[in-house]
């Protein structure tokens, strides 16, 4: 049931961002434009997609070696649970 609420709960407040952007559109049609073009402007110059997905490759390159790290730890733990020391 809380799925069901909480899913209700962001399309309703997805509806009110729309409607006010809407009525901010409507109001400051030239403010409106001016902030998209800035934003595409920000988005060209910055390339935000290009560093997030840097990061990602770059962190699941590193998962395959610390997996391998851990589980080499575990092993040492379970040795010395086995045998004592």
């Amino acid at each position: 049931m809380e799925t069901n609420d909480s899913s209700s709960t962001a399309l309703a407040n997805f509806d009110e961002l729309r409607t006010r952007t809407e009525e901010y559109v409507r109001e400051e049609p030239v403010k409106s434009v001016g902030i998209a073009l800035a934003a595409g402007v920000f988005l060209t110059i910055f390339p935000v997609f290009s560093i997030v997905f840097g990061v990602i490759r770059v962190a699941l390159s590193l998962l395959r070696p610390a997996l391998l790290v851990l589980g080499g730890i575990k092993l040492y733990e379970e040795y010395q649970r086995r045998y004592g020391a």
